[in-house]
């Protein structure tokens, strides 16, 4: 699928939702098509000025103007994908031709801890900002959990797509008992 690509250092997985602000031309441009090829665009990292290889495709679900003239708009994370080839149109946005990356199925997979789900249903009580993306958390479910997480947790470029090229969401539940069991034991 042939999408327009929107490089930032956002981490935004399937089912994540946040808003963005819209100045340049190009992303214009990028709102303009997403809204009418009705796939969205892609959401995807750099490291330096190289594309990072696996992105996530976005819709917009609202969108407003600005007082200064620019453009606010929501969007939420659809699925995951893998960038094949990538160009500049003449006005420098990027197109890729991606290829869908199934999202992380949690088939077989257990809670170690309880605390994972129960620290992010306090981090949203903390954070009532940010909850309100989300009216129907499924704190029950540990992919949408683990990608929760993932999305706020200050980790490196590199880190973040690490995760996004796993199968399932066992690496990041590890990774998240080890944090957040850690981040309990110093209190």
């Amino acid at each position: 699928m042939q999408l327009p690509l929107f490089p930032l250092d956002i981490y935004l997985l399937p089912n994540g939702i946040c808003k963005l602000r819209i100045y340049e031309q190009r992303y214009i441009r990028l709102v303009k098509l997403a809204t009418t090829n009705h796939h969205g665009f892609g959401l995807c990292m750099k490291i330096d000025d190289t594309l990072c290889h696996f992105g996530t495709r976005a819709i917009i679900t609202d969108f407003d103007p600005l007082p200064d003239g620019f453009m606010s708009i929501t969007i939420k994370g659809v699925e995951m994908f893998l960038i094949n080839n990538h160009w500049q149109d003449s006005d420098h946005l990027y197109i890729g031709d991606t290829s869908p990356v199934p999202n992380w199925h949690s088939k077989g997979i257990n809670f170690i801890d309880q605390s994972i789900s129960d620290n992010l249903q306090q981090l949203f009580q903390q954070h009532p900002d940010h909850a309100r993306y989300y009216p129907e958390p499924k704190f029950d479910d540990i992919t949408w959990v683990c990608q929760r997480w993932l999305e706020i947790l200050p980790l490196e470029v590199n880190q973040k797509q690490w995760f996004m090229s796993r199968n399932d969401c066992s690496a990041a539940l590890s990774f998240l008992h080890t944090v957040i069991s850690n981040n309990a034991n110093l209190k």
